[in-house]
């Protein structure tokens, strides 16, 4: 692709220059030409200058579409830069909150969050039982996420990946597929980060972070040209936790998309 718009630049700009003095060139020699052979000359030249105008038209819209790309990839950044500095900046941060000690006689633990019992009766499957974690796997996970906070990024998607297979039924594992989503997602794998925030809905139905999995679906779907099922991943959203911050994200989201 690279090659392909260098040839097209170098072309252009060949054009550009070679074009002002083959116009000089006919000026100077027309006199001396037959009618017949001026005017296959000046539709030689026509033709130039067309070719310059449609390889200026590519070469904009080229250029159209890489400030768009930039723009996304940026726009991915900032927003896992903020989530992490909000985490970072919070009284209690997540990893302490999901690392209370467990008792070895204590049932599974079940991730249903008091506050959003209400919500969680809307969705069509129950709240998944999974292990507490370990010692080794919330070291496992602990380690992984610091790599966030440090804006290792391609670490970060190698712990994760290893968390989430290590590790496929512990309590934390809901929040290491979402992770590795966001992490997916700055890297601009998109299509990969859709299969990590799916695997939240579908393998840890009930988890905590479930709402914000289907705001991302939803953002994500809707970059990648899939505005009807973003529409509805954004909606599902706003309908199942109404009272919750993707909610507001997910209505001001909807708003935008056209």
């Amino acid at each position: 692709m690279i090659y392909k718009d260098v040839k097209i630049r170098s072309f252009a700009m060949a054009l550009c220059f070679t074009a002002p003095f083959a116009l000089a060139e006919i000026q100077q020699v027309s006199s001396g030409l037959s009618p017949n052979a001026a005017a296959d000359l000046l539709f030689q030249l026509d033709t130039l200058q067309q070719e310059v105008q449609s390889l200026r038209g590519q070469l904009e819209e080229q250029g159209h579409e890489l400030r768009l790309m930039k723009q996304s990839q940026r726009d991915r950044y900032i927003d896992l830069d903020k989530r992490i500095s909000l985490l970072m900046s919070a009284s209690v941060s997540e990893p302490k909150y999901i690392s209370a000690p467990t008792p070895k006689t204590e049932q599974p633990i079940i991730q249903t969050p008091a506050k959003k019992v209400n919500a969680l009766i809307a969705s069509p499957l129950a709240p998944v039982s999974l292990q507490p974690p370990t010692e080794q796997s919330q070291q496992s996970y602990n380690d992984a996420y610091n790599l966030i906070r440090q804006r290792k990024f391609d670490e970060a998607e190698i712990a994760f990946t290893k968390f989430v297979n290590d590790f496929p039924n512990n309590s934390l594992t809901g929040n290491g597929y979402y992770w590795l989503g966001e992490v997916k997602l700055v890297q601009g794998k998109s299509r990969e980060a859709i299969e990590a925030f799916s695997t939240v809905l579908q393998n840890f139905p009930g988890h905590s972070k479930e709402q914000d999995s289907l705001y991302k679906l939803g953002t994500v779907s809707d970059q990648l040209g899939d505005t009807v099922k973003a529409k509805s991943y954004l909606q599902d959203v706003i309908r199942r936790f109404p009272d919750s911050k993707a909610a507001k994200l997910s209505a001001g989201y909807l708003s935008k998309i056209k």
